[in-house]
């Protein structure tokens, strides 16, 4: 279909996308991380070959539809592949002119959602007896959930993304992935009004999943026990993009202001600004609201670049900072992975899996495994880690551990 089996065929190099390749030469199949999104494909094979499969419709509680959005279609294919787009016969595109619509990938994968909205409705009577309220969607990318058509939102969306802001904003600083930038296509897909947009996430109906990572990150950590909290060296850590002559706005500047009050004073090259900006090598456009001073700094707090160390990091602190990115990050899945307590600075956000725990009454969620600290307390955040208590500490790691199982997904793996 034009959903799936064409975006394989449009990826353009044979592992782009995919949660499993197979090897061109030995024709073996290998686990894969073709994108940050591949849950997409990692889902709907497993869910082929899964017991809860069912192939009679009519006995089947909810109905999952396979669409390859997020992990082939708004990348690589769209503006790759060959014109014309959804909703338009030409390239050129005038917001006040004729009715074509844009080319930005976030707005044609809402077209392309809404095409394959049509054909379900057309080829199968499911939709229509109940409103697409026993539809399952996947709504993976950095925003995701932000451009689904307002046709789809009766159905459950997952996503990587719970942004339940009843006003949010587009915090995505790639023009391509700004749902609001078009207020005439908000309006006639997405809600009502772009100045008023409406949540992009309904807690208690949707529900954030953890994203693809293969074997080779969590495999070897889950078969091992993790330093206890007492005996890690390092109290708060965080290794990524630090949003360096990225847009302002990146991580909600979260990244940015925290190297700039907790980087190592001894290793960093202090700064009266942060530089913002894509492809900007000299300081010529620089934040001076960030300033880079390290004035916060004490030692055990370690907030730096990608690290080849990352996965020894992990084990060596006591608390692992868990900031947005473009939208989402994985960094609550590598917390726990590791052994080492989230602590979420991410306001009006589900997390994965929050709430799921406790709804199938594992007896814990997320206050038992991690901490919060409102974004507008960021300054505070030494300060607020070492007045957890050496039992919270023990206690908080305990739950680590035993939710760390569900955030992979092992039985994907499986033969």
């Amino acid at each position: 279909s034009e959903f799936t089996t064409r975006n394989l065929q449009w990826r353009g190099a044979h592992a782009a996308g995919l949660s499993r390749a197979i090897d061109p030469a030995s024709n073996q199949s290998y686990h894969n991380a073709g994108s940050l999104y591949a849950m997409e494909l990692a889902l709907h094979e497993w869910l082929l070959d899964s017991p809860l499969r069912t192939a009679d419709p009519a006995q089947a509680h909810l109905y999952y539809v396979p669409v390859y959005l997020s992990s082939l279609f708004m990348y690589p294919i769209v503006k790759y592949a060959d014109a014309p787009y959804y909703g338009r016969s030409a390239r050129t595109f005038d917001e006040g002119g004729d009715a074509s619509e844009p080319t930005q990938r976030s707005q044609q994968g809402t077209l392309l959602l809404l095409r394959a909205l049509r054909y379900i409705q057309g080829a199968y009577p499911f939709w229509n007896a109940s409103g697409g309220a026993d539809h399952v969607w996947l709504m993976l990318h950095d925003e995701g959930p932000c451009f689904a058509p307002r046709a789809i939102r009766p159905s459950i969306l997952l996503t990587h993304y719970g942004y339940w802001a009843a006003s949010p904003r587009a915090w995505g600083t790639f023009d391509d992935d700004h749902f609001l930038r078009f207020p005439g296509f908000y309006r006639r897909y997405l809600g009502d009004d772009p100045r008023t947009p409406g949540a992009c996430f309904t807690r208690g109906k949707d529900l954030v999943i953890s994203p693809w990572k293969t074997p080779t990150f969590w495999l070897r950590q889950l078969r091992s026990t993790p330093p206890a909290a007492a005996e890690r060296p390092g109290l708060a850590f965080f290794a990524g993009d630090l949003g360096f002559h990225r847009l302002s706005g990146y991580s909600h500047d979260l990244r940015q202001r925290a190297h700039g009050l907790f980087c190592d004073p001894s290793t960093t090259k202090k700064s009266n600004c942060t530089p913002v900006a894509y492809n900007k090598e000299c300081d010529c456009e620089c934040r001076p609201d960030i300033p880079i001073d390290c004035s916060l700094w004490r030692e055990g707090v370690t907030i730096t670049a990608h690290t080849r160390r990352y996965h020894r990091q992990l084990r060596e602190h006591q608390f692992c900072l868990a900031f947005p990115g473009d939208g989402w990050s994985s960094r609550v899945l590598d917390a726990v992975v590791h052994g080492c307590v989230p602590v979420i600075i991410q306001d009006e956000s589900e997390m994965f899996f929050e709430g799921a725990f406790e709804a199938a009454q594992l007896g814990l969620d997320y206050a038992d495994f991690s901490l919060r600290v409102r974004e507008a307390d960021l300054a505070s955040l030494v300060r607020i880690l070492e007045a957890v208590s050496a039992e919270r500490l023990a206690s908080l790691q305990r739950g680590v551990l035993r939710v760390r199982d569900y955030f992979v997904w092992k039985d994907v793996y499986n033969p």
